[in-house]
């Protein structure tokens, strides 16, 4: 009796067997447009995109490891869309979720509930915020 239960030509596990695939790299940034890959741009070139038309572009200059804080400020301004106060509130740079806990918008406000650098009276805050609350009901649902 032959122990072996791959045909013949087959590769050993066949199709669940374990193989390394590299991580998709995924971006928003149009790069038709010229636009520089996030992770390649520096300070100057986070700045442009920064005031680019499309909000998308302004979310994805966001998470650019260099971008300056006077542009981070900007990108979290309450006059930009809620996408790009969103991804400028996950950057992770300390102080952006206090400023994000005093945002309109109650998606913006509970990121910055569950952000490692939210003061402890914003946490309490928000911890009251029906608004957040709900909306914390809701994506646990």
């Amino acid at each position: 009796m032959n122990p072996v239960r791959v045909p013949e030509g087959v590769p050993a596990g066949g199709q669940f067997a374990a193989s390394t695939r590299s991580e998709p790299r995924v971006s928003i940034a149009p790069a038709a447009a010229g636009f520089p890959r996030i992770e390649e741009a520096g300070p100057a070139e986070v700045r442009v995109l920064s005031r680019s038309d499309d909000p998308l572009v302004r979310a994805e200059a966001a998470s650019s490891p260099v971008i300056t804080d006077d542009v981070l400020e900007e990108l979290a301004a309450h006059h930009q869309p809620p996408a790009v106060r969103l991804a400028a509130v996950h950057t992770g740079y300390a102080g952006t979720a206090d400023r994000a806990a005093h945002d309109p918008s109650p998606i913006v406000r509970a990121s910055a509930l569950v952000s490692w650098d939210l003061s402890e009276t914003g946490r309490r805050r928000l911890a009251r915020d029906s608004e957040v609350q709900r909306f914390m009901t809701l994506i646990a649902a």
